[in-house]
C-alpha cells in the first residue's frame, strides 16, 4: 500500500523518535479481553510522573477495538490531565481501502474520509462546523513516494508542504519542505548491518538558522533483545532554544512481555543539568 502523506518520511522519523523517554517517567501495562461483539478489547492503562508525587501524577486508559464488518474504535483515551480523545473509522464494504471516520477531543470534533491503494493514498478531514477543511495525496511507485498537503480554514489557505522520498536497498531518504517553501528539512538512515541502524536529520530555516540531529540505533543481540540508542542534536539561531545535547537510551524486554527502558538528556554545555527517564510496559 501507498503510504499516507504523513507517513513518508516515517521510516527514518521513526529512529529518532525516542517518545517515553527523556524526562517521562512512566509505567505501562497493557492486555487483550476475550472477544466483545466478535472482536478483542486492547486496554493500557499508564502513569506518569512516578518519581515525584508531590508535583502531580497523570493517569491514562487507553483502548483499541475492531469489529469483522469494518468498523472499529481506533483510539480511545481517557486522559486526566488532557480528558478524552475518541477516533472510530469505518472500511466501506465493496470498495477496498476506503474509509470513514469520527474524531472526537475536548478541542474539536472531526470527520475524516480515505483511501488508500498500491500507488496512491488521499485523505479529506473537516471539522464538524466545516470551518477548517484539510487534503493531502501521496503517490508511491517503485521505492519513489512524492506527496503533499493542503489547509484551509478561517484565515484562508495555510501551509502547503511537500515530501518526498526515496527508499532503496538498506537506506531512505527523504526531503521535506514546509512554510511555504521556506524551510527544507533532509532526512536519511541507513542500515550497517542487521544490527546497527543510523540516520541524520538536518534543517535549514529562513534566516540561517538550523538544526541538526543524528542518531544510530543497534541491537546487541541478546536473549533481551535489548537496544541501545544515542543522538546528538544540535540547534543554532533560535534564540533561548539554542542547545546541543547528546540522549542515551536503552530498552530491554527481560521476561516475555515485560519491557524496560531507562534514558539521559544531557546537555553539552552544562553536563550535570542532565534529565533522565524510566520506563516499565507490562503486557
Amino acid at each position: 500500500m501507498a503510504p499516507q502523506f504523513g507517513d513518508i518520511s516515517k521510516p527514518i522519523a521513526d529512529l529518532f523518535d525516542r517518545s517515553g523517554f527523556g524526562t517521562d517517567k512512566k509505567i505501562k501495562q497493557s492486555f487483550k479481553t476475550p472477544a466483545v461483539f466478535g472482536g478483542a478489547i486492547s486496554i493500557s492503562q499508564e502513569i506518569k510522573g512516578i518519581d515525584n508525587f508531590e508535583k502531580g501524577f497523570a493517569g491514562k486508559v487507553s483502548a483499541k477495538w475492531k469489529h469483522a464488518c469494518g468498523f472499529s474504535i481506533d483510539k480511545f483515551d481517557n486522559d486526566a490531565k488532557k480528558g478524552t480523545v475518541l477516533e472510530t473509522s469505518y472500511s466501506v464494504k465493496g470498495v477496498d481501502g476506503l474509509s470513514v471516520a469520527c474524531k472526537y477531543s475536548k478541542k474539536s470534533t472531526g470527520l475524516e474520509a480515505s483511501y488508500e491503494s498500491d500507488v496512491v493514498a488521499a485523505t479529506v478531514s473537516t471539522t464538524s462546523e466545516f470551518k477548517a477543511v484539510s487534503c493531502d495525496v501521496a503517490l508511491s511507485t517503485e521505492g519513489l513516494s512524492v506527496g503533499t498537503s493542503l489547509a484551509m480554514g478561517p484565515k484562508g489557505l495555510g501551509d502547503t508542504p511537500i515530501s518526498l522520498a526515496y527508499s532503496g536497498s538498506g537506506y531512505v531518504a527523504a526531503i521535506e519542505a514546509t512554510d511555504s517553501l521556506k524551510t527544507f528539512t533532509l532526512l536519511g538512515s541507513y542500515k550497517a548491518s542487521k544490527d546497527l541502524s543510523l540516520a541524520t536529520k538536518f534543517m535549514v530555516p529562513d534566516g540561517g538558522k538550523q538544526k541538526c540531529s543524528l542518531v544510530g540505533v543497534y541491537k546487541l543481540g541478546d536473549e533481551y533483545n535489548t537496544k541501545v540508542a544515542g543522538m546528538y542534536s544540535m540547534a543554532s539561531g533560535f534564540g533561548k532554544s539554542d542547545c546541543t545535547a547528546v540522549d542515551i537510551s536503552v530498552t530491554s524486554k527481560p521476561l516475555a512481555k515485560v519491557e524496560t527502558g531507562c534514558a539521559l538528556t544531557i546537555p553539552t554545555s552544562k553536563p550535570e543539568s542532565f534529565s533522565y527517564g524510566l520506563t516499565f510496559t507490562l503486557g
